[in-house]
């Protein structure tokens, strides 16, 4: 037998016979990767989808979750996406656009519901906003557009600070969005903006490193799934190294980082239960609009901000949505 033609005639019998198996189902499987090890914050963003979804009339044992994590490790996203694709799930919950890219690797037809996903029109995730196209919609976290936000916050925090890193992970998608939006912003404060790489831990300890030999005075750290599994050692080589540094993210803040500004990822994921119930009744992931955030909330971390000897303007205490003591 010809195994290039049983190869490609089994692929087509499992396109075709994904619905029939996932409706023999006595319930309705969600899969979620997660990019970091289990512990507490996967547990929050679990824990959100499951409320959004219970919100939605699924209660938790009306729905089979298949989790796997790929435990800090980018060589491992794939494999467990494609895993999970395997298991044939009704919709797969995703975090970031290194797991969008990895799930249309695998798949063309089971509907991927982004979570926390920057720039996937400029990914080209999908065809637009108003008419995603393909398997993919949800939620649009407009990482890419919040950076010169970032970039202010931080002049207001260091205003005499004028050599500014931008911390990029070359293997996320919307790294070339990233620097496309804070080179120009902090440019246009008056710095100098230092395009620094990192994608491990190791990486990261030398970015902070060539920060210091550089002299570089403050950093911007963008989202990325890599730079949050490591949140707690980017905070401590942070405040070592005596580098103001502003985030996309409160959960950078919660672990020793100066201040945020961004989206709730906690929110984002209790918000995608809405598109994963809407699938789950029949509708099409290219016919679901995908939504942006519409609440921003800024963070401050004033146990940081003393020990970098940083006085935080009243302006910002003013409108921070949470002050870390």
């Amino acid at each position: 037998m010809n195994r290039r033609r049983f190869s490609v005639g089994l692929g087509a019998m499992l396109l075709f016979a994904s619905p029939a198996i996932r409706a023999q189902r006595p319930k309705p499987r969600i899969a979620l990767p997660l990019p970091g090890a289990s512990g507490p914050l996967s547990a929050k963003l679990i824990g959100a989808l499951k409320d959004g979804m219970r919100e939605q009339g699924y209660p938790d044992d009306h729905i089979e979750y298949d989790v796997l994590h790929a435990d800090g490790q980018i060589s491992r996203q794939e494999r467990i996406v494609a895993e999970l694709v395997a298991r044939n799930p009704d919709a797969i919950v995703v975090i970031s656009p290194p797991f969008v890219r990895a799930a249309l690797k695998v798949t063309r037809t089971i509907p991927v519901v982004m979570a926390n996903v920057s720039d996937p029109v400029g990914n080209r995730f999908i065809n637009s906003l108003a008419r995603p196209g393909g398997n993919v919609t949800g939620i649009a976290t407009l990482y890419e557009t919040i950076l010169p936000k970032l970039a202010e916050l931080l002049h207001e925090l260091v205003p005499a600070a004028t050599r500014v890193a931008v911390l990029l992970n070359e293997n996320n998608p919307s790294t070339a969005a990233f620097w496309q939006s804070a080179e120009p912003a902090l440019r246009a404060l008056g710095k100098t903006p230092i395009r620094l790489n990192a994608s491990s831990e190791a990486q990261i300890v030398d970015a902070f490193d060539r920060m210091k030999t550089s002299g570089v005075q403050a950093a911007i750290i963008v989202t990325d799934n890599t730079f949050v599994q490591f949140r707690d050692r980017i905070a401590a080589l942070a405040q070592a190294a005596g580098i103001p540094s502003v985030y996309g993210i409160r959960e950078h803040v919660v672990a020793g980082g100066l201040a945020s500004y961004g989206p709730s990822i906690v929110g984002n994921y209790r918000a995608s239960a809405r598109y994963v119930a809407k699938i789950l009744k029949g509708a099409r992931a290219a016919d679901l609009p995908v939504e942006q955030p519409t609440r921003f909330e800024t963070v401050i971390n004033r146990k940081t901000a003393d020990a970098l000897r940083i006085r935080i303007p009243t302006a910002v205490l003013l409108r921070a949505d949470e002050v870390i003591e």
